[in-house]
C-alpha cells in the first residue's frame, strides 16, 4: 500500500509543474505578441491611415483643413480668406446644378489634383490659378510622413481627393 504522504507530495509536485508550465507558456505568448507588435509599427500605422481615408468624416476633415478658408465651412464661397482673392471662390453647393444635375466628378478631380494644367501655364505656389494644386501638396505631405517607407503615393492622393469629392457631393443643393 502506497504511503499517503508520498502520494500527496507527488500530486503537489505535479500541480506545481503544471502551474509552472502554464505560466511559462503564457509569458512566452505575451512576449511573442509584444515582439510582433514592436516589429511592425509601420504596418499598423499604414492601416490606420487607410482606415481614416475610408471613414465618412475623412472627406469633411480634408475640406475643413484645405478648402474652408476660401469656400467657407458651408461650401458657399464665403470663407474668411475669400475677400483677399482676386476672384470669388465658387459656391461648391451648386456644382451639380450648374452641370445639368450631375456632379462633375472628373472635372473636379482634375482641378483638385492639378496635374492637367493647360500647356504653357506657369505653375506658381498655387499653380496658374488661385486655387492651390492639392495633388502636389498631398504628395509632399505624404512623402514627409512616410519618408523611406514604401507606399503608393498616387493611391494615397487619389484616396484623399476621392474622399473630398464624396463629401462635396453630399453638400450639393437639391
Amino acid at each position: 500500500m502506497p504511503d499517503h504522504r508520498l502520494v500527496a507530495r507527488r500530486a503537489r509536485a505535479t500541480r506545481v509543474a503544471i502551474r509552472f508550465t502554464v505560466l511559462t507558456v503564457a509569458a512566452m505568448l505575451t512576449s511573442l505578441g509584444t515582439m510582433i507588435a514592436q516589429a511592425q509599427p509601420h504596418f499598423r500605422e499604414e492601416s490606420r491611415q487607410q482606415q481614416r481615408i475610408r471613414e465618412p468624416g475623412f472627406g469633411k476633415r480634408e475640406f475643413d483643413a484645405n478648402c474652408a478658408a476660401c469656400h467657407g465651412m458651408d461650401g458657399k464661397g464665403r470663407g474668411p480668406v475669400a475677400g483677399f482673392l482676386t476672384k470669388n471662390p465658387p459656391d461648391l453647393t451648386l456644382l451639380s446644378r450648374g452641370n445639368g444635375g450631375v456632379f462633375p466628378m472628373d472635372r473636379l478631380y482634375r482641378a483638385i489634383d492639378g496635374r492637367d494644367m493647360p500647356e504653357g501655364s506657369q505653375p506658381g505656389p498655387h499653380g496658374s490659378r488661385e486655387m492651390p494644386i492639392w495633388g502636389r501638396d498631398y504628395r509632399l505631405r505624404d512623402g514627409e510622413y512616410y519618408g523611406e517607407v514604401p507606399y503608393d503615393a498616387d493611391a494615397m492622393v487619389r484616396g484623399r481627393i476621392l474622399a473630398l469629392l464624396e463629401y462635396l457631393s453630399r453638400l450639393q443643393a437639391r
